[in-house]
């Protein structure tokens, strides 16, 4: 049962389920912004089209909306214009270009890697897995990062640690989740292929992996318990293929 793809399906035939829909993949596209801008910073070991220039160039435009004139208007009020923030656009500059450095270095090597990696955390804490510093550790820290920034009254700072870390925060459960929808229907499959032959041999659900046709479909195919073991190997292949 997938009843939230059947609801998106659904939504999707409707005008208003469009303009959502394309609100939303706006709304990740430009936090995505923000997740390149401080991944640099927070991880190693990039994949060369994760970090790709292009995908550089939007994580430091990221930080420059509160630099230089945004920086200005954000810091109005106060006795002066927020310094760290130009410090983290540098930071944030040196440090993509020396990870774009690293990767030229392991082409040069030969080394083979996964081109869509998204890093590995520089966050090592006993007892976590990597998984959860992504998901839940590196976006607290910039959470925790941006209120120290607004109790110093450092708002430009403030608000980018702020849509960073909800933009990581975001973009780590949507990544995870899909990675795990993948391999989800990657074991369905095995599954399907490895008890097919005792599925139509009429076992039960319990003894087949929880693999289960019903009865009436069953039924289609006449007496399976006569089949051959060449005749069910036939059907098996026609159904994978």
């Amino acid at each position: 049962m997938r009843i939230g793809k059947v609801g998106a399906r659904f939504a999707m035939g409707t005008s208003a389920g469009q303009i959502v829909a394309g609100l939303m993949m706006l709304i990740h596209w430009i936090l995505s912004w923000f997740v390149v801008s401080v991944v640099v910073l927070l991880r190693m070991d990039f994949g060369e089209r994760y970090l790709s220039w292009i995908n550089i160039l939007f994580g430091i435009s990221a930080v420059g909306l509160f630099t230089g004139f945004g920086n200005v208007i954000l810091s109005q009020g106060q006795s002066h214009v927020s310094y760290t923030i130009e410090i983290a656009y540098s930071v944030v500059l040196i440090a993509s270009v020396y990870h774009r450095v690293a990767i030229w270095r392991k082409n040069q090597r030969g080394e083979v890697y996964h081109s869509l990696n998204p890093g590995t955390s520089l966050i090592k804490l006993p007892w976590i897995t990597e998984e959860a510093v992504a998901k839940w550790v590196e976006p607290a820290v910039l959470l925790m990062g941006s209120y120290i920034a607004g109790e110093m009254n450092d708002y430009p700072l403030k608000l980018w640690l702020l849509v960073s870390g909800i933009g990581l925060l975001v973009h780590e459960q949507i990544s995870y989740f899909m990675q795990r929808s993948q391999f989800l229907d990657m074991r369905d499959a095995m599954i399907e292929s490895r008890n097919w032959a005792a599925v139509i041999k009429g076992r039960p659900a319990q003894q087949c992996q929880g693999y289960h046709i019903a009865q009436s479909n069953l039924a289609i195919l006449g007496d399976v318990k006569d089949f051959t073991h060449e005749e069910i190997q036939a059907l098996v292949n026609k159904e994978v293929s």
